[in-house]
């Protein structure tokens, strides 16, 4: 699929504001669309039958599993469990009777396992890009074949850039691929030049590139090591993603390649707000260094950085919160979440209760039909 069919920004239509190909505009009250951009699929043994021997039996774990062992449990909602201690996240029938009937969802944007999706950082590439074609060849067939509601993030390796255009170009056309998503632990930072040739052809193809927090990892989260508590770790995230905000920003991608889209799921919203600040200061004062930057970086909240909202921040006053979106532009920017099925999974229908109705509106559904392309697309 094109480009342009699959980021629709720069057509007539979406210019002129195009009737939704699900619900109205006009519905005061009601989403146009409700698109949850952070599903969790689970692995089935159908997913490891595709990996290519010796790969097979090299099943990697999360490297610490604060959730199971702080919190006491899998990191999973209890009603994805079921008595016989199955979960109910591997097959695409429990996700949809679960979570898009269950709550209204009329799209969601599956991120696959997040204690897998570290495989891209393995220091093996080898290793990386099998796995990332077994898991691109599951997902389509066992996934986005059987329900028209989903839409997925293909993986690629982190570590091996010829190998990951080419996996772009092998399964990237497929109509209901919409994004590359890559972990957020790199050994690099993601403005990096190193990347681009992933960033040239994903957006030669119409597809954002994500970012989401990974359970396997080689490296720490931070630059000074490993947290040692879960309360670090999972506040910690927030520091992870600002770092290559900062990055992309300052190094120019943006400018090589208008039409990418970079997507932060998972790394909070509210926290990059005042990192922007300070950045576009900075970038007043010392711009000269980089003169590859045509515009404040705070534009590319407009034309690039997209940002879903789980784990949203949740002030005491929430005018807080509607200030900080007011200053995101979020109207354009951010995007709903729920990262379902985890423990701290968000209600479509309670996450954004502070915000006034037409931006919930924007946030719940529509930045994400802008986004991936879904506008028309609505589900037989």
């Amino acid at each position: 699929m094109s480009g342009a069919t699959k980021d629709p920004s720069n057509t007539k239509a979406h210019a002129e504001g195009a009737q939704r190909a699900i619900g109205s505009q006009s519905d005061v009250g009601t989403p146009a669309a409700r698109v949850d951009a952070d599903v969790h699929q689970g692995i089935d043994n159908a997913f490891w039958e595709r990996l290519p021997m010796p790969w097979r039996k090299m099943r990697p774990g999360s490297a610490v599993s604060w959730p199971a062992s702080v919190l006491g449990h899998t990191g999973y909602r209890s009603d994805v469990h079921t008595e016989e201690g199955e979960l109910h996240d591997r097959t695409a029938t429990d996700v949809t009777k679960r979570l898009l009937d269950a709550y209204k969802v009329d799209f969601a944007i599956l991120t696959g396992n997040a204690g897998l999706l570290g495989v891209a950082a393995h220091p093996n590439s080898r290793f990386g890009v099998s796995f990332a074609q077994a898991y691109n060849e599951w997902l389509i067939e066992d996934w986005l074949n059987v329900e028209p509601r989903f839409k997925g993030s293909m993986m690629v390796s982190q570590l091996d850039m010829a190998a990951a255009v080419a996996e772009v170009e092998r399964v990237g056309h497929h109509k209901d691929i919409v994004q590359v998503i890559l972990p957020s632990s790199s050994g690099r930072l993601y403005g990096d030049r190193f990347y681009w040739p992933l960033y040239e052809a994903a957006a030669a193809h119409g597809l954002p590139v994500a970012i989401h927090p990974s359970g396997y990892t080689v490296l720490p989260p931070t630059s000074a090591g490993w947290p040692t508590t879960y309360l670090e770790a999972h506040t910690m995230i927030a520091t992870e993603y600002l770092n290559h905000m900062i990055s992309l920003a300052s190094q120019g991608p943006f400018e090589e390649f208008p039409g990418l889209r970079f997507v932060f799921i998972e790394g909070g919203v509210a926290t990059f707000a005042p990192m922007l600040w300070r950045l576009e200061k900075n970038w007043k004062a010392v711009r000269a260094e980089v003169p590859w930057l045509t515009t404040s970086p705070r534009e590319y909240l407009r034309t690039n950085f997209r940002f879903t909202t789980q784990p949203i921040e949740e002030p005491e006053d929430p005018e807080l919160l509607r200030r900080i979106f007011t200053d995101l532009r979020a109207e354009r920017s951010v995007m709903f979440a729920s990262d379902w099925p985890h423990w701290d999974f968000d209600d479509p229908e309670a996450a954004l209760r502070p915000l006034p109705i037409a931006l919930r509106n924007r946030i719940l559904g529509e930045n994400a039909l802008d986004l991936y392309g879904l506008r028309g697309a609505a589900p037989s």
